[in-house]
C-alpha cells in the first residue's frame, strides 16, 4: 500500500500491479478503493473509481462513462466530473479481458480535454509477454520510466502464514486447531509448501486438509497437488449448497428438482453444469470470464442452457461456485474456471467408470506408449493402444488451449497422477499421423505431456501434425520427427540430438535465439549478473562491453588496459563488481555505478581505471571466481597456481599449488567452504578454504580440462 502512496503522491501516471493467479490482487484494489475513500477530501481530492474490467463492454473505448452510467450517473453528471474533477481510476483484471492494446492510450487518457486520472491498474503476471510494457506505459518509450511505476505482489512469509492461520481459525470456529494446521502443512510436499504462500491456495488448504485427512490427521496416504486440492475444495462447495438448498423454503417446482438432483448424485451434477459452463466461456466468448445474461436476448442461445428458468438449472447456479451481480454471473476466481475447463478436459470421477487400458510399468518421465516400440510387450500394448479411437468430443479438439498455462498447470498435474490421460493424450498424437483433423488436439496434447515432463526420447513421431504446439525444454533425442507438421512450434531449450528432422514442415519454428552480439573481436569469455539483468563480454582487445539483458542495450564499453586478452570474466555476487583474468598476468576488479553518462563512466572506478590490480601471478589468467558472499576472489594461471584474494582490501590470501599444467577453471563450493580448480594436466582438485590444503585430486579424466 506505501507503494501506492507514494505513486499517488507523484507525477506518474500509471501504476502497474503485478502477481500470480490468486495472490491478491482484486482483494487489493477494493481494499485500496476503500482506502482511498476513508481518506478523501471533499472537493479537492481526486476521486477513487474502480473498474472491474471484466464487467465493461469493450473497456478500450471510454471505460470510465460505462462505469459510472453503471453506477447510475446520467450524461450530464458526467460531463461535470470531467471538466471539473480528477480521478484515481483503478482498473482490476486486465489479463481476463484479453485485451493486447494500451488502455491508456485507447481511453486517450490526460489527453486535452479528456479524463485526468492516475491509474492503478491489476494484471496477472503469468500472462504478461516479454514486452508487456508496451501494454501500459503512458506516452512513448521515453518517457515509460517517468511515467510508469511497476510492482509485484508476492506471496505470503512464514510469519503471514502462521498470522493467516490465526485469523482463520477465530473467523471460521473451525474444529482444527494452529497447531493441527501447523503439523499438517510442515509434512506437505515441498513444491506444495510453495502453493500454500499463494493466499487463494492457502484458503483453499485451510478449508479442505480436515476433510480430506479426517480425525488421523494423516498425510502420508493422500496424494496432495494443487489439483486435488481444487477437486476436494469444488466438492465440498457443492455439498455445502446442497445443504442450503435442503434447508431452503423452495417452492414445489423447485423442491421437486432438487429431489430429482439428490437423487441422481447432485454433487457430480454440480461439477458437470460448472465443466459445461466453462467450456462454453472458452469457446463462446474466447474466456472472457463475465457472461451477460438477458432473458430476452438469451431465449435459445448457448447461454439460455444454463442461466435460463429451468428449476434444475436454477438450483445448480445457486449450489455452484459463481457469483451474480445484476445480470451478470462469473466463477468466485478466476482459477475456478480455469479449473472447470482442465476437468472437462479430464475428469477423473468420469475415467474410474471407465476401463482403462492396460500400460506397461516404467520409471516416471518415459514414454511406453504407442510412441515407442523398444521392445515387443510395448509394441502390443501401442497396437491396441492405436485401435482406440480418442475423445472427438474433448475441448482439446476445438480450442487451442497451449498458451494458457494455469489450466496446462492443472493438466500437467492430472497427467503426472493419471496414466489413463496420458495414453489419451497420446493416442491424440498418434492418430494425428494420418488424419490432419487432430492435429490441434495433437498440439494441445503434446505441450501438455511436455510441461508434465513426458521425455519422447527415441519415439517414433514421424508424420505427427502438431502445429503451434510447445515444447519448451522438451527432451527429445533420438526421435524420428519425418515429414512432421512442426510449423509455428515452440523448441525454446529442446533437447533434438540426433533427432531426424528430415522432411518437417518448420515454418515459423521458434528456438527462443535471443539477439545476436557482434564484436570487433573475439569474445573469449562472459558471465550473467546474479540478479540476471546484466551481461559482460571479456574481448581479445582488452574491452569490456556490458549489455542489459531486457533489451540488450549495450550500457557501457570500457578498457583497463590496452592490449592483453581477456580470458575470464564475472560478476560479483551483488552484482555490482565485475573482475577480469587476462594475458598479463592481472586480475581486476572494477566497481559498476548506475551512472548515466554518456561514456566509459558508466563503469565508475575509483582508481581511474580499475579499483585495484591483483598482481601475483607468473602467466597468463585464464580464470577468476567470487566467492557466494563476495569477500573473496579466486584465480586460476598457466603458471600452475591458483591464488585466493581478499575482495575488499585487494590483498593475497592464500597460494594454492600442486597442479603441473595450466589452470583452465575455477569455482567456488555453494557454501564458500571449498574451491575447485580444473587443469590441463587432466586433474579436478579440491581445496579446503579452513585448512589450506587439497582436499581430495580427481584423476579420472583422460584428456586436458
Amino acid at each position: 500500500m506505501e507503494k501506492v502512496k507514494e505513486f499517488l503522491n507523484s507525477e506518474q501516471k500509471v501504476f502497474l500491479l503485478m502477481g500470480a493467479s490468486g495472490t491478491g490482487k482484486s482483494t487489493f484494489t477494493c481494499q485500496l478503493e476503500y482506502s482511498l475513500w476513508e481518506s478523501y477530501i471533499s472537493k479537492t481530492g481526486r476521486i477513487p473509481l474502480r473498474i472491474d474490467l471484466p464487467s465493461i463492454d469493450k473497456p478500450e473505448d471510454d471505460m470510465i462513462p460505462k462505469q459510472l452510467q453503471k453506477a447510475g450517473f446520467d450524461a450530464h453528471q458526467i460531463s461535470e466530473l470531467k471538466l471539473n474533477r480528477k480521478l484515481i481510476l483503478i482498473c482490476d483484471g486486465y489479463d481476463e479481458i484479453q485485451y493486447t492494446d494500451n488502455l491508456y492510450t485507447s481511453n486517450r487518457l490526460n489527453q486535452p480535454g479528456e479524463w485526468d486520472v492516475q491509474m492503478v491498474i491489476g494484471c496477472c503476471s503469468e500472462n504478461l509477454g516479454v514486452d508487456y510494457r508496451d501494454h501500459f506505459q503512458p506516452g512513448d518509450r521515453d518517457q515509460q520510466s517517468s511515467l510508469l511505476q511497476e510492482a509485484v505482489i508476492i506471496p505470503f512469509t512464514q510469519d503471514q502464514m502462521q498470522d493467516y492461520i490465526k485469523q482463520y481459525v477465530v473467523l471460521k470456529k473451525q474444529q482444527w486447531q494452529v497447531k493441527d494446521y501447523n503439523r499438517v502443512l510442515e509434512g506437505i510436499p515441498t513444491n506444495l509448501k510453495e502453493l500454500v504462500r499463494n493466499p487463494f491456495l492457502m484458503t483453499l488448504s485451510l478449508e479442505v486438509l480436515p476433510h480430506m485427512l479426517g480425525p488421523s490427521h494423516e498425510l502420508s496416504a493422500t496424494r496432495v497437488s494443487r489439483v486435488t486440492l481444487y477437486d476436494h475444495f469444488v466438492e465440498q462447495w457443492l455439498e455445502r449448497g446442497k445443504k442450503r438448498l435442503k434447508e431452503k423454503e423452495l417452492d414445489p417446482q423447485e423442491r421437486s428438482a432438487f429431489e430429482d438432483l439428490t437423487n441422481e448424485e447432485f454433487t457430480q451434477h454440480g461439477i458437470k453444469f460448472i465443466k459445461g459452463l466453462a467450456v462454453a466461456i472458452y469457446e463462446k466468448q474466447d474466456g472472457l470470464p463475465m457472461v451477460t445474461y438477458s432473458r430476452v436476448k438469451g431465449e435459445q442461445s448457448w447461454k439460455d442452457s444454463f442461466f435460463g428458468v429451468d428449476n434444475e438449472k436454477k438450483l445448480l447456479r445457486e449450489a455452484c461456485p459463481l457469483t451474480k451481480s445484476g445480470n451478470q454471473y462469473r466463477f468466485c476466481h478466476r482459477s475456478l474456471l480455469e479449473y472447470a475447463l482442465a476437468r472437462a478436459i479430464f475428469d477423473p470421477q468420469e475415467s474410474k467408470t471407465e476401463s482403462a487400458p492396460q500400460s506397461t510399468p516404467s520409471r516416471r518421465g518415459s514414454v511406453t506408449s504407442l510412441m515407442s516400440f523398444e521392445d515387443k510387450t510395448v509394441q502390443e500394448a501401442a497396437s491396441s493402444a492405436a485401435l482406440q479411437e480418442p475423445d472427438v468430443n474433448s475441448p482439446l479438439v476445438r480450442k487451442n488451449y497451449v498458451n494458457h498455462s494455469s489450466i496446462l498447470h492443472f493438466l500437467e498435474e492430472r497427467v503426472q497422477q493419471e496414466p489413463i490421460f496420458k495414453q489419451q493424450l497420446l493416442s491424440y498424437i498418434e492418430h494425428s499421423k494420418s488424419d490432419k483433423s487432430w492435429r490441434l488436439a495433437a498440439a494441445n496434447a503434446i505441450t501438455i505431456l511436455v510441461r508434465a515432463g513426458e521425455q519422447f526420447i527415441g519415439a517414433n513421431l514421424q508424420g505427427i501434425q502438431i502445429p503451434g504446439a510447445d515444447l519448451s525444454y522438451g527432451m527429445f533425442d533420438s526421435a524420428n520427427l519425418q515429414h512432421a507438421d512442426l510449423r509455428k512450434v515452440n523448441f525454446r531449450g529442446v533437447w533434438l540430438r540426433q533427432a531426424d528432422l528430415r522432411g518437417a514442415l518448420m515454418k515459423g519454428a521458434q528456438f527462443g535465439e535471443l539477439p545476436l552480439l557482434t564484436m570487433k573481436s573475439k569474445a573469449r569469455s562472459c558471465a550473467y549478473s546474479r540478479n540476471g539483468e546484466s551481461f559482460v563480454v571479456g574481448l581479445d582487445s582488452g574491452d569490456v562491453a556490458v549489455y542489459k539483458t531486457l533489451d540488450w542495450e549495450k550500457t557501457s564499453k570500457w578498457s583497463g588496459r590496452s592490449g592483453p586478452v581477456l580470458r575470464g570474466i564475472t560478476f560479483s555476487p551483488n552484482s555490482d563488481q565485475i573482475a577480469s583474468a587476462s594475458e598479463d598476468k592481472i586480475v581486476q576488479p572494477f566497481i559498476a555505478s548506475s551512472s548515466t553518462h554518456d561514456m566509459p563512466g558508466l563503469w565508475d572506478v575509483t582508481t581511474g581505471t580499475c579499483r585495484w590490480i591483483l598482481k601475483g601471478h607468473c602467466g597468463t589468467a585464464f580464470s577468476v571466481a567470487y566467492s557466494p558472499q563476495g569477500d573473496l576472489i579466486v584465480s586460476g594461471s598457466d603458471d600452475n597456481s591458483v591464488r585466493l584474494w581478499d575482495a575488499e582490501t585487494g590483498a593475497r590470501r592464500q597460494v594454492f599449488t600442486g597442479h603441473t599444467a595450466c589452470i583452465t577453471s575455477v569455482a567456488f563450493s555453494p557454501q564458500g567452504k571449498w574451491i575447485v580448480s580444473a587443469s590441463n594436466d587432466k586433474t579436478v582438485r579440491i581445496w579446503d578454504l579452513e585448512t589450506e590444503k587439497c582436499h581430495r585430486t580427481i584423476t579420472s579424466h583422460a584428456e586436458v580440462l
